[in-house]
């Protein structure tokens, strides 16, 4: 007879699955000893419970209790644990198999066993922690062992200690972690933490999946915990935690449930992963591998030779080449060149598979194609294909090409015509390649995009951190790290080093929209981004210039503007100058003497400065404007107000004889652009950008210098009648010098006009040749700079021993100089005076970061504004002179005035008047006074008043044709030299004459 009451008293979820949940329930039958319990069970299964939609689909014994009397001895069935709720509640039944206590009310009373591990790691002073360990886990329910894997010394007498204990139950948390709390209680314990297997299940596909396809991953733990981590990790690389990427998303919320989704499975994603529930020092662990079919990620397909040769009598051959990273995926492989397919030889080396199969090149092939296309094809396990395909030139007999041609070590390969030769790189310590442009059968410069290696790791980590893999502060913080310790050498880094840093900042900022990045990598960012300023990004290729200079610009803006600053008020490097606005109104700040004013209410305003990149983005549409160094970007941060308006005040570089725009950097047409700008003119040497708009942040000003119809036809006419005049002057100086040098003062006097002559002539010379500038290279025109610099200032100084020895004659009428002397000092002054001005110049401004010493743009000294700028050690020598001279002019002509003798007021008035006509004449072309001219153009700049266009010409007119008034007045004006010129050449004539007469 069977005497029971059944209830549903229990349920527990132990399986989670995407469809159903299974649960175990606790039925509780009560019956005499003779009650054969196990064979009633099998009744129950198929029973379904239809108000619940539940159906039994198991019935098993967990627990039998024997009473009697009042006392109780209960056990627990084969492959059942006592429940942690009769473990915490009564201690002496806990890892006992039978109990007796008053427990047969319990429930649940039993539950099936588990297999939990707990996975923990100790470090402290304690060499032996075993018996510490047992005495303090053992105490769990289900517990089976403890075992100290391994110890290992770490540091000045600090231990770790890895074990595990085994569990055949489930355990509370709040057990565990009081058990860990109270071991760190103890001075020789310096941390502990535990990670568990078997409280969380996971959810994740079986089998392979296919490439580049959406995959889900769901974790649920027994426990609600405070946060969750997901890992991955591949081979024996250490496991990478995952965040929010362009591949990969996470849920948000994930103290007990947690999804994450890959977007595109690929090579990348292949691994096992693992989520983490943690609380304290516990984490709750899932594991579950993902096998994906892979394809490879790159594909690199070679071709050697890399053209077809076809030119001559004998029959070519190509051999193709396709190579791809190790890979634990087996690829079918097919290899093709045109329409021919070969199956391709398989090798392995140094981590790279490589597929090569040779092909015959048809050079009688019908309509002679110019080029092959060679191609490879891999095929993985779930029949998915990749293909990369490559262009073989062919070169026929009538075709231009370069010939093969080494450099060092570096052998270029025969190239056809308007194709481009690549080769490896093979300095030590650096990866990528070399390319090479053939022109017709002339090489182009050598394009270096070789990449130090360790470069290269930091780029790929910054791919891995945009996917969402190792996407935590901490890696990036190293990963600006490592760019900011790389590249801090400039004179290491090359074009391609520049190329690799800006890839970093354009991952890293897009990586930045998914996972905001912390302040603390700032100074790290900045420096690395100025650095790169610091190097030369000229490689022969204006194209790739700009559009690395449009990613630099693109990718440092969008990294200032995601980078969450705190408490940071700036930060400045050497060509990169930051600085932080926070609530208010308007922001008043200055980076790189650009005074930045904004009108905007909102939480944080940042703006930044950036010196000498202005000049490397793309001048579309402004080619002939001179662009300042600085460009100035500004962002706003949760802005309250409908518009904005930013007004900066930029250092006029070129002073107001320069018509200014003000344009910003359209991120959208990539180009600069006026729209929304105006230019405002300021006091002083400033000039002021307003805008109405923060479409690309980024502002600068564009200077253009200010065209006069005609003036460079009247320069270039000029300088050649000066040219010319001065060689006629020059050659009839030698053709005279004995006849008009009788004294030591005409000696003089000839001497400084041939030595003013000659160096007229050769600066005029080097200012012809300067005309181009853009034609003429870095060398040359640095060159033509110092000649201009030091032959102008040569003929100056010459003018100014001219000067002074003629006052000092006039003055001092019984006190001769020597002719020793006076060709000593002469000389001194003339040349070594110039010299040392122009050495000193050049050495200071070379050394002088932001300010050169001459500008490539006008092959000429530069401008920055009022006492900065190399063209003050030209303008004060100049002037200073200009000044003495028309002083010692002002002498000689008082000197001139002098009265003679008791004649008419009338007659000695028209005298003095011609004679100070005459002194000016004959003395303003070899004292330089036309060059008072200059101060006046430097100082007018108002280009609105006629009197300005009328100094500017004159300026012009009078001063290109200088060596053809020294020609007038030092030849044809002076009549000795008139008189030796007219004896040389009638004698000449008579003679001539009677050789005739003669011989007829």
């Amino acid at each position: 007879m069977l005497l029971f009451a059944a209830l549903f008293v229990f349920s527990q979820p132990s399986y989670v699955g995407s469809t159903e949940v299974t649960h175990w329930a606790e039925v509780m039958i009560e019956g005499n000893k003779t009650l054969n319990v196990a064979v009633q069970l099998p009744g129950l299964i198929g029973t379904s419970l239809d108000t619940t939609g539940v159906t039994i689909t198991n019935a098993e014994i967990a627990a039998e209790c024997e009473i009697i009397g009042q006392n109780s001895t209960c056990w627990c069935g084969t492959e059942f644990v006592w429940s942690n709720l009769v473990c915490d509640s009564v201690n002496k039944c806990c890892n006992v198999e039978k109990c007796v206590a008053n427990i047969s009310q319990y429930t649940p009373l039993c539950l099936p066993k588990m297999n939990v591990s707990l996975i923990g790691m100790l470090t402290g002073s304690n060499t032996t922690v075993e018996s510490m360990l047992l005495s303090a886990f053992n105490v769990l329910n289900g517990f089976n062992s403890l075992i100290v894997q391994n110890t290992i010394l770490t540091g000045l007498n600090t231990y770790a200690h890895n074990f595990t204990v085994s569990l055949s139950s489930v355990f509370a948390t709040s057990k565990v972690q009081s058990i860990i709390s109270t071991l760190l209680m103890d001075p020789y314990i310096y941390s502990l933490s535990v990670k568990s297997l078997g409280m969380v299940y996971m959810e994740a596909p079986t089998g392979k999946v296919c490439y580049n396809s959406r995959q889900q991953l769901n974790c649920t733990s027994i426990e609600v915990m405070s946060k969750c981590v997901w890992q991955m990790s591949r081979g024996n690389e250490d496991p990478m935690i995952l965040g929010p990427g362009s591949e990969i998303q996470l849920s948000d919320n994930c103290t007990e449930l947690s999804t994450v989704t890959l977007l595109k499975t690929n090579g990348y994603w292949s691994g096992i992963y693992s989520c983490l529930f943690v609380t304290g020092n516990i984490a709750h662990m899932g594991i579950a591998p993902i096998q994906i079919a892979l394809l490879p990620e790159v594909i690199n397909v070679t071709s050697n030779p890399q053209t077809a040769d076809c030119s001559g009598p004998s029959p070519t051959k190509v051999s193709i080449s396709c190579s791809i990273e190790n890979s634990t995926e087996t690829y079918k492989v097919m290899l093709k060149l045109g329409s021919v397919e070969i199956a391709p030889i398989k090798e392995e080396n140094n981590g790279i598979i490589k597929y090569t199969a040779e092909f015959p090149v048809d050079c009688q092939a019908v309509g002679k194609p110019t080029s092959l296309e060679a191609s490879c094809t891999l095929e993985n396990s779930l029949n998915q294909l990749r293909n990369r395909t490559i262009k073989v030139p062919i070169i026929y007999p009538s075709d231009l090409f370069c010939a093969e041609e080494q450099i060092a070590e570096r052998i270029w390969p025969k190239t056809k015509n308007n194709e481009t030769a690549t080769i490896d790189c093979t300095a030590p310590g650096r990866e990528g390649s070399m390319k090479r442009k053939c022109t017709g059968q002339t090489w182009g410069e050598e394009v270096s995009l070789c990449v130090k290696s360790v470069l290269n790791s930091v780029a790929l980590q910054a791919k891995d951190f945009e996917k969402g893999l190792g996407a935590t502060q901490e890696v990036a913080q190293f990963i600006f790290q490592s760019l900011k310790n790389n590249t801090a050498d400039e004179g290491e880094n090359t074009f391609g080093d520049v190329k690799a840093a800006v890839s970093v900042f354009l991952t890293m900022n897009k990586a930045s929209v998914n996972m905001p990045l912390g302040e603390n990598l700032l100074a790290d960012f900045i420096d690395s981004a100025s650095s790169m300023l610091n190097v030369t990004w000229e490689v022969g290729d204006k194209e790739e210039t700009s559009s690395l200079a449009t990613q630099y610009l693109s990718s440092v803006e969008g990294l200032v503007k995601n980078i969450r600053i705190n408490a940071t008020e700036g930060y400045n490097s050497s060509n990169i100058q930051l600085q932080i606005c926070r609530n208010g109104s308007s922001c008043n700040r200055t980076v790189f003497n650009v005074d930045v004013e904004l009108n905007a209410t909102a939480d944080m305003v940042k703006t930044v400065g950036l010196q000498s990149l202005a000049n490397r983005l793309p001048k579309l549409g402004y080619e002939n404007a001179t662009f300042p160094s600085i460009v100035v970007s500004s962002t706003v941060e949760n802005n309250t107000q409908a518009s904005v308006n930013i007004r900066m005040a930029f250092p006029n570089e070129q002073g107001a004889s320069a018509k200014m725009t003000c344009v910003f950097w359209n991120v959208t047409e990539l180009r600069w652009s006026n729209e929304g700008c105006e230019f405002v003119k300021g006091p002083g040497n400033l000039a002021y950008c307003e805008c109405n708009h923060l479409t690309s942040f980024s502002m600068l000003m564009s200077k253009h210098a200010v065209s006069m119809p005609f003036l460079d036809q009247l320069t270039y006419v000029g300088l050649g009648v000066s040219i010319c005049s001065l060689i006629v002057y020059i050659i009839i100086e030698c053709l005279v010098w004995r006849a008009v040098v009788k004294s030591n003062l005409s000696h003089f006097r000839h001497t400084a006009l041939l030595n003013i002559a000659l160096c007229l002539l050769l600066a005029d010379c080097s200012f012809l040749a300067s005309s181009f500038p853009s034609i003429l290279n870095e060398t040359l025109c640095l060159v033509l700079v110092v000649a201009k610099h030091y032959f102008f200032l040569a003929m100056f100084f010459w003018m100014l021993c001219l000067s002074v020895m003629l006052v000092h004659q006039l003055i001092f009428v019984f006190s001769h100089i020597g002719k020793k002397m006076y060709m000593i000092l002469g000389f001194t002054i003339g040349y070594v005076c110039p010299t040392v001005t122009v050495a000193v110049t050049y050495v200071y401004y070379d050394q002088t970061r932001d300010i050169p010493y001459y500008s490539s743009k006008t092959c000429w000294l530069t401008y920055k504004s009022a006492m900065q700028g190399s063209i003050h050690a030209f303008l004060f020598p100049v002037g200073t002179i200009v000044l003495v001279n028309l002083f010692s002019m002002v002498v000689v002509i008082a000197t001139v005035l002098k009265p003679s003798g008791a004649e008419s007021n009338k007659k000695g008035d028209k005298d003095a008047a011609k004679s100070i006509i005459k002194v000016i004449m004959f003395l303003t072309p070899v004292f330089g006074g036309t060059w008072i001219l200059g101060l006046f153009v430097f100082l007018m700049d108002d280009f609105t008043q006629f009197i300005t266009y009328v100094v500017h010409y004159t300026f012009t007119i009078v001063n290109s044709l200088q060596g053809f008034f020294i020609l007038l007045t030092g030849c044809f004006a002076e009549k000795r030299v008139r008189d030796e010129i007219l004896r040389i050449v009638l004698g000449k004539s008579a003679k001539e004459q009677g050789t005739v007469t003669t011989t007829k």
